[in-house]
C-alpha cells in the first residue's frame, strides 16, 4: 500500500496521477531501496512499527531528504496484511542541522586556535616578565646605595603592575574562550586569608589605613573549592579598597550565609571608608572595560577587568556579587560563593603552605644535585643564582633531549623542567625520563621517584594536567619569586 501527499508532487517532481497505485521503487528507478526494503520486511514480520527512518533520494539530481515512518495493517484477527508509510519532506531541517554542525566545527576551530594563541602569548609575555623580576630580585641582594634602591624599587613596583595588567587581560581572553576552570582541591581558608593579609598589610600601613579580617568561627577549617580564584576575587575587591580609601579603614568579612548537606555558602565583605561610588558608577562596576571616570582612572589607575573578571569567577563559583556604595561614604563589596565540605585536606603539593623564610630555609638539605632544564639564558641565570643561594648543586641542560642523556648517565636529587623548548618539550623529556627511572627501579629492585618540577609560563588548567600525565610532581608559573620556588622545592624534598 502507498498512501501518497499533494506534497509529494513537489519533492519528487511528479504530478498526482502518476503517483497513485505506485511505490517509490516504480517513481525513481535510481533509488537504491534496499535498506529500505529491509525496514519494510521488518515490519511486516513482526507487527512493530519503526519511526523516524531517514533516508536521501535524488530526484532529478536534487537530494531530498525524507523521514519515514512505517506501520503495520492489521485485519479483525490481529494480522499483519499490510504496511502503510508516510514520509515527511526534512530537507530543510536537515540543510539547517548542517549548517548548524559546520558552523559548531568553525566555532571549535576558533576556540580552538584562541585557546592555542592564548597559550603562545601567555609564554611570549611571561618569559620576559620573568626576566625583569628575577634580575630585579637577583639585583636587589646586591650591594646598592639608596637612590639605586629607589630606582630599583620603582622597576619592581612597574614590573608588578605590568603583571597584574598581563593577567587581568590573559584571564578575561581565557574566559571569553571558554577556557578557564575552577581547580577544586580541599585547602585552609584561613591560608587564603592569611595570604590575603601579607599581600596587603604594607600597602595598608604606608597609607595609615586600619587593616583587619574577621572570620566567624563557624566555618569549617577545611573547605573544597579553588583557591587561587577564591583569593585572586578577595585581592580584586580589597586592592581595589585600599587603592581608593585615603584614610580610615579597611575590613574584610567572612560569614556563612547558606548549607546544605554536602556544600556550604560563605558570604564575603569588603568594607571601606573611601571616596565612595555613585549610582551611576555602581551601574558601570561590573562591566568589561568599564572605567567610573576617567580621570579617577589617571590617578588611581586600573584597566577596568577587575571587577568583571571576578563577577565571571563568582558565577563559577555557584554566587553573586554586588556593592552597596554612596558617594564621599564608602563602599561595601560584597560576594558569596559554594563549596564543598570535606575534613581533611588532600595530600597536595598546590597551593603551597606559607612557611616563615628562616624556618625552612633552617631546614632546608644541603648539597643537592639538581638538573635544571631551561633553554632562555636569563632564566638559566636566574634559576641557577636562586637554587645556589640555598645551597643546591646545579647542571644546566638547554633542552629536553639534552636533559635525558645528563639524566641516564648522571645522579640527580631534583629536576626543574621548562615545558616550551625546541629539539625536545618538557612533557616529552619527563616521560622518557620516567621510562628510564622505572628501568632502573625493576633492574635494582629499588623505588627511587626523583621529583620533577615544571616550570613553564603557560598558566592554563590544561598545560598543569599535561605535566603530571607526564610524571611531574609539582608545577609552578612564571614569573615566580625565589621564595616560591624554594618554599615549592623544600617541600618536595621534605616529603
Amino acid at each position: 500500500m502507498f498512501i501518497s501527499k499533494i506534497s509529494f508532487e513537489d519533492y519528487l517532481g511528479v504530478k498526482m496521477e502518476q503517483i497513485k497505485g505506485k511505490t517509490i521503487r516504480d517513481l525513481l528507478p535510481e533509488y537504491d531501496s534496499r535498506a529500505y526494503e529491509e525496514k519494510e520486511n521488518r515490519v511486516l514480520e513482526t507487527g512493530e512499527p519503526i519511526y523516524n527512518l531517514e533516508e536521501v533520494i535524488i530526484k532529478n539530481k536534487r537530494k531530498v531528504w525524507l523521514s519515514t515512518n512505517l506501520a503495520p495493517v492489521k485485519n479483525i484477527n490481529n494480522e499483519v496484511i499490510g504496511l502503510v508509510g508516510v514520509s515527511y519532506n526534512i530537507t530543510e531541517r536537515k540543510k539547517h542541522e548542517i549548517e548548524l554542525k559546520k558552523a559548531k566545527e568553525l566555532a571549535e576551530e576558533g576556540t580552538k586556535a584562541k585557546s592555542e594563541f592564548l597559550a603562545n602569548v601567555s609564554h611570549e609575555i611571561r618569559t620576559p616578565m620573568y626576566g625583569i623580576i628575577g634580575m630585579s630580585e637577583i639585583l636587589a641582594q646586591t650591594q646598592l646605595n639608596d637612590e639605586q634602591r629607589q630606582h630599583l624599587q620603582a622597576i619592581e613596583n612597574s614590573a608588578g603592575s605590568l603583571l597584574s595588567l598581563i593577567n587581568d587581560v590573559l584571564d578575561f581572553s581565557k574566559i571569553e574562550a571558554g577556557r578557564l576552570d575552577l581547580e577544586i582541591i580541599d585547602f585552609n581558608l584561613r591560608d587564603v586569608l592569611k595570604d590575603v593579609e601579607n599581600i596587603l598589610i604594607t600597602r595598608s600601613d604606608e597609607k595609615g589605613l586600619e587593616f583587619k579580617i574577621v572570620a566567624d568561627d563557624s566555618i569549617p577549617e577545611f573547605l573544597r573549592g579553588d583557591p587561587y580564584r577564591l583569593k585572586q576575587i578577595i585581592l580584586n575587591l580589597t586592592n581595589n579598597a585600599v587603592k581608593f580609601t585615603e584614610k580610615g579603614h579597611v575590613h574584610i568579612f567572612i560569614h556563612q550565609d547558606g548549607e546544605d548537606e554536602d556544600e556550604i555558602t560563605l558570604k564575603f565583605e569588603v568594607k571601606d571608608t573611601g571616596i565612595g561610588i555613585s549610582r551611576r558608577g555602581k551601574r558601570l562596576l561590573f562591566k568589561e572595560f568599564s572605567q567610573i571616570d576617567t580621570s579617577t582612572t589617571r590617578k588611581y589607575g586600573g584597566t577596568g577587568l577587575g571587577l568583571s573578571i571576578s563577577k565571571r569567577l563568582t558565577e563559577m563559583m555557584g554566587g553573586k556579587i554586588g556593592v552597596e556604595s554612596r558617594l564621599g561614604k564608602g563602599s561595601t563589596f560584597w560576594f558569596t560563593a559554594k563549596f564543598e565540605k570535606t575534613k581533611t585536606p588532600e595530600k597536595s603539593l598546590w597551593p603551597m603552605e606559607q612557611k616563615d623564610k628562616k624556618d625552612f630555609l633552617a631546614k632546608i638539605e644541603e648539597d643537592l644535585s639538581v638538573l635544571l632544564v631551561e633553554d632562555n639564558l636569563i632564566n638559566q641565570k636566574i634559576a641557577r643564582f636562586n637554587l645556589e643561594k640555598v645551597g643546591y648543586k646545579v647542571e644546566v641542560a638547554n633542552n629536553g633531549k639534552e636533559a635525558v642523556a645528563k639524566f641516564r648517565n648522571g645522579a640527580y636529587d631534583l629536576i626543574l623542567m621548562d615545558i616550551l623548548m625546541p629539539v625536545m618539550n618538557g612533557i616529552k623529556a619527563a616521560e622518557k625520563i620516567r621510562a628510564i627511572e622505572a628501568e632502573r627501579n625493576l633492574k635494582d629492585n629499588t623505588r627511587k621517584h626523583i621529583p620533577i618540577v615544571a616550570l613553564t609560563a603557560n598558566a592554563m588548567k590544561r598545560d598543569r594536567e599535561a605535566c603530571l600525565a607526564a610524571g611531574m610532581d609539582a608545577y609552578i608559573s612564571k614569573p615566580f619569586k625565589q621564595q616560591q620556588l624554594v618554599e615549592l622545592l623544600t617541600k618536595l624534598i621534605q616529603e
